[in-house]
């Protein structure tokens, strides 16, 4: 005997369907991006040599929920971006949300200038100071402009940004910072891979403008990765 399908059950079940491949498909891409900057992780240490197993437990849990609060969009933001941060002696991840204002703030040379408010998580790792004792932790607060000629070439844009992050130490191997408030700028480039997914480039210099000395700053090398909800 058929049962019939009422057309909105139908509906729902496919844009269900359509939700839910999207989400894994960001697991899917997040898993990959985590994996192959696994270097960025703590290799050893006290905690890691007597108890392997419930180290590297915690920090499966910590990736993996890392991955599901970005797919899941908690904060309602418009993209999510993952980001493999190399320095001098340093490497890092950064997890972000984005915001887009629906404006466009001014035009140059035919080329549009618009923004969006970034909002992160850093997790940096010295590669000579092993274990936690070389991890440093921050949380960052970014306007990012953005001067787009292109939205839909593998090279559309350039950005810069000015805004302020706190971290939860105010040294990294032999660099002074002074302070856990840290100013961060930014130069990047970049393009769209898809009309919902970009890529970026960026040079990023921490420091706490002479605030306190010594202000011996970092600067890293990122590859950001967003994709849109």
């Amino acid at each position: 005997m058929w049962r019939s399908i009422s057309w909105p059950k139908l509906c729902v079940a496919q844009v269900t369907s359509i939700n839910m491949e999207g989400t894994m498909s960001r697991i899917f891409v997040l898993l990959c991006i985590l994996l192959s900057a696994q270097f960025t992780f703590a290799a050893e240490g006290e905690t890691l040599k007597s108890d392997s197993k419930e180290t590297w437990g915690w920090r499966t849990a910590m990736m993996t929920s890392l991955m599901l609060t970005l797919a899941s969009n908690p904060l309602d933001a418009d993209e999510f971006s993952v980001t493999p941060m190399s320095s001098t002696d340093v490497g890092g991840l950064k997890f972000g949300f984005r915001w887009y204002p629906n404006e466009v703030i001014g035009n140059l040379a035919g080329a549009e200038i618009t923004h969006y408010y970034l909002f992160a998580y850093n997790y940096w790792q010295s590669t000579v100071v092993d274990g936690q004792e070389g991890v440093v932790n921050g949380l960052e607060f970014i306007p990012v402009f953005r001067l787009n000629w292109s939205y839909n070439n593998l090279l559309s844009f350039v950005e810069t940004s000015v805004g302020a992050s706190v971290l939860s130490r105010n040294q990294i191997n032999d660099r002074q910072l002074s302070t856990n408030f840290q100013f961060s700028n930014s130069l990047a480039f970049g393009g769209y891979f898809t009309p919902k997914s970009t890529w970026t480039l960026q040079l990023q210099h921490y420091s706490n403008n002479s605030i306190k000395l010594p202000n011996n700053g970092i600067n890293f090398y990122n590859l950001n990765f967003a994709f849109r909800y």
